[in-house]
């Protein structure tokens, strides 16, 4: 086992109209997971000044060069909550299914320069039909002040179904 806290025993039927497929099962709420990393240049946006990717303007007219500075980007804000959760499901999902992200509310809280640590937690909060919610933060290592908050929803899917309709 990888140490990650897990609960299962939600039935689940597809809420296909045509045809009904009875899933084995889905996880329960109170799945936890955590983990550390450092903000790296690549995990940023550039703040106050032109960026390269996504190619753009800072929204300043008058902002100097010298004013920029790079800080955790939102999408990466996001992206570590998103495969965190991911990563916290494994195990739990009925065979040959997967999920896939539908939608997120983001809260991006407080600027993090390059080189700071920080510690991301996810817990799966509720599961509805196919959809699981899992909620996530991150903070500073020396701090319990959030500098965001996810809240990622993920449809579980049949992962054949799935790429079939994407090659069709």
């Amino acid at each position: 086992m990888d140490g990650l806290e897990r609960s299962r025993s939600v039935p689940f039927l597809s809420s296909s109209p045509v045809r009904l497929c009875m899933i084995d099962e889905l996880p329960e709420p109170g799945i936890t997971a955590e983990r550390t990393f450092q903000v790296e240049r690549e995990h940023t946006t550039n703040l106050f000044g032109k960026q390269t990717s996504p190619p753009g303007s800072p929204a300043a007219a008058d902002a100097a060069p010298e004013e920029a500075i790079r800080v955790l980007g939102t999408p990466r804000l996001l992206a570590e909550v998103e495969f965190l959760g991911r990563q916290s499901l494994r195990g739990t999902l009925p065979e040959g299914t997967g999920v896939v992200g539908i939608d997120a509310e983001i809260t991006h809280r407080a600027a993090v320069p390059v080189g700071r640590s920080l510690v991301v937690r996810t817990e799966l909060v509720a599961v509805t039909d196919r959809t699981l919610t899992i909620e996530g933060t991150l903070s500073p290592l020396d701090s319990p002040d959030s500098v965001g908050e996810v809240t990622n929803r993920l449809r579980v899917v049949r992962r054949a179904a799935f790429r079939d309709r994407l090659t069709s």
